[in-house]
């Protein structure tokens, strides 16, 4: 986790979240992704980074050399999310300090595996896309949670006075950022929910 603070009332956060996978699949092709699991959410941004291989095997061993590394554990995982909470409020001049959800801003970045290699066998592919579809929907668990919550953080400052509204905002932030610990504990970073690949 990597807490961001810049000068005056503007606070924000990145979190790091991440999935780790075993081999299967099951998905629909990348470019039909237009309808998927981030619908409602702006600001995320999907990093794709490459993979090849025309073979589950080979595809796997790919994924397993590029995956990213998780900061919360050290793990590698096929999928990793960060997300960043950007908040500010409003003094009254009288001790009183507000904010409302306008004022909080919210982007995501995932980052994935894309399969660069046109000549796999359609069968592969398919298989690929559904590992892929399901890596993402579990990415989506952790940053929906984020997106929902960020109302805990209009509720902390409000309740907060000036002195404390930063205070009480980081720790609303804090119980947010929990839930994506807990979620890759419960999940075994998504080897549970995630079709597996290879």
């Amino acid at each position: 986790m990597q807490i961001m603070l810049t000068s005056g009332p503007l606070q924000s956060l990145a979190l790091h979240a991440a999935a780790i996978l075993v081999l299967s699949a099951q998905a629909m092709p990348i470019g039909h992704e237009t309808r998927g699991p981030f619908d409602g959410i702006p600001g995320v941004t999907i990093v794709d980074y490459d993979v090849a291989g025309r073979t589950p095997k080979a595809i796997r061993h790919s994924i397993d050399a590029a995956r990213p590394t998780d900061t919360n554990d050290g793990t590698r995982v096929d999928g990793l999310s960060r997300w960043n909470v950007r908040w500010r409020w409003q003094n009254d001049g009288r001790g009183h300090c507000s904010t409302t959800q306008e004022d909080i801003s919210f982007s995501a970045t995932v980052t994935v595996p894309r399969l660069s290699d046109a000549k796999v066998s359609p069968a592969v592919q398919e298989q690929f896309d559904r590992y892929r579809k399901s890596l993402l929907a579990h990415e989506e668990g952790h940053v929906r949670y984020a997106w929902d919550h960020r109302n805990d953080i209009v509720k902390a400052i409000n309740t907060a006075g000036c002195d404390k509204a930063g205070a009480a905002a980081k720790a609303a932030l804090a119980i947010i950022a929990s839930h994506d610990v807990a979620f890759d504990r419960e999940t075994h970073h998504g080897g549970s929910t995630i079709a597996a690949f290879g």
